[in-house]
């Protein structure tokens, strides 16, 4: 009996050991200008995509760049075409739901003002995708949002 008690005490310590995770720390998400980076190796863009500045962000979304971690706001050269990033990562204890009710409505006023000059742009403003997870936000305007949304979520975490 007692060699039983003790064979089942020492399987339950080997599964404990193999099954437990240790103190290992979460892997670390990348950051916007890295997962930007990874868009341009591996979609291709209709047209060359610009990295625009920290007044650009102010000027168009209202954003303080020192509010963040990292950010990259990226256009197409062609001012014609809908291609536009927003890849945010907030410093820490920042609120993201209204970074991403402003790229919403960004999105929304996009939309508009192509529905008036360039109904297929427009199209492509309607298949926008504005989302925000763990400290991350990202806007993907684009005709290759579906490919450019999978590498966010895989680099970022954010759905």
């Amino acid at each position: 009996m007692k060699r039983l008690t003790l064979t089942v005490l020492c399987l339950m310590l080997l599964c404990l050991t193999a099954c437990g995770g240790g103190d290992k720390p979460a892997a670390k998400k990348a950051m916007p200008s890295e997962v930007f980076g990874s868009m341009e190796e591996q979609v291709s863009f209709p047209g060359t995509m610009v990295r625009l500045g920290d007044e650009d962000l102010l000027n168009t979304f209202g954003f303080e760049a020192g509010d963040f971690e990292d950010y990259v706001y990226a256009v197409c050269e062609d001012g014609l075409l809908a291609e536009t990033v927003v890849l945010i990562r907030v410093k820490d204890g920042t609120d993201t739901a209204p970074i991403k009710e402003k790229l919403e409505k960004y999105v929304e006023e996009q939309t508009m003002n192509y529905d008036a000059y360039l109904p297929e742009q427009a199209k492509v403003a309607r298949q926008s995708v504005v989302a925000a997870k763990d400290g991350n936000v990202y806007l993907i305007m684009s005709s290759q949002v579906k490919e450019l949304k999978r590498i966010a979520k895989d680099m970022l975490g954010a759905e």
